[in-house]
């Protein structure tokens, strides 16, 4: 298990977007909101390697507006890697064997369930790019996290191994970059969660697309995060309800 080539040699692009949604710091960690406080279904956004970028807070908001309460915790802590590290084996081995790992991040990840159980969001799915996809699937495969179902957009570290301990429906959108999991996939829709799942490879789109390598400016790729929205939102919405 390791990380695709893309993932540590693509640059992140640049951004200015204005988030609509709050943060909020309390004893467990430090997280972003967005979207109608107690509305009946959320999901935690586990974002990619660059952390908090703004194209992290737009997707958040792109998918609070259709319905969704949405809650990014900040699992980097505030220091996501950086394009200096790009290209550094050893830097991404130690993220992926140390803070990167789910045991590292699952106090997070469940913290952020019950603050949206709190605000009286009862129904709860999770949506992770690049790294945040293994972190979701991952959180998938114990009913006792909380999640009902998963969404993994161009995903890094997956095995097809990953797939068979899935406790719910999963939402599959990898791009031309990423592996084949057309093994795993199949044991999921083999099983008691298929008919709900569904996987669409976006072949014209590179890994990072949707996260902080995609330049939102263009008109392809934001077609392309718009496809990811719309695709997430029915998604959710039918795993969810």
């Amino acid at each position: 298990m390791s990380f695709i080539s893309a993932c540590c040699n693509t640059m992140p692009v640049k951004g200015d977007y204005a988030p609509i949604g709050t943060t909020h710091t309390d004893a467990q960690m430090t997280y972003y909101v967005v979207g109608d406080k107690g509305a009946p279904c959320g999901i935690v956004f586990a974002y990619d390697i660059f952390g908090l970028h703004p194209n992290a807070y737009q997707v958040a908001d792109l998918l609070s507006q259709t319905g969704l309460r949405v809650i990014i915790p900040d699992l980097l802590e505030g220091k996501p890697l950086t394009p200096a590290d790009l290209g550094n084996p050893e830097v991404f081995a130690e993220f992926r064997n140390n803070r990167g790992t789910w045991e590292h991040n699952k106090d997070k990840f469940r913290a952020a369930v019950r603050v949206l159980n709190s605000e009286g969001t009862k129904s709860v799915g999770t949506i992770g790019l690049c790294w945040g996809a293994k972190l979701s699937m991952v959180a998938l495969a114990d009913e006792a996290n909380g999640f009902k179902s998963a969404a993994l957009v161009h995903p890094s570290l997956l095995t097809n191994e990953d797939f068979v301990a899935a406790k719910g429906p999963i939402l599959l959108l990898p791009t031309k970059d990423e592996a084949d999991f057309s093994e795993g996939f199949a044991a999921v829709k083999a099983g008691p969660h298929g008919a709900d799942s569904y996987e669409e490879r976006l072949m014209d789109m590179f890994h990072g697309f949707c996260g902080a390598r995609g330049d939102f400016s263009d008109p392809e790729i934001a077609k392309n995060v718009n496809r990811v929205i719309s695709l997430s939102a029915a998604f959710f919405k039918k795993t969810l309800a």
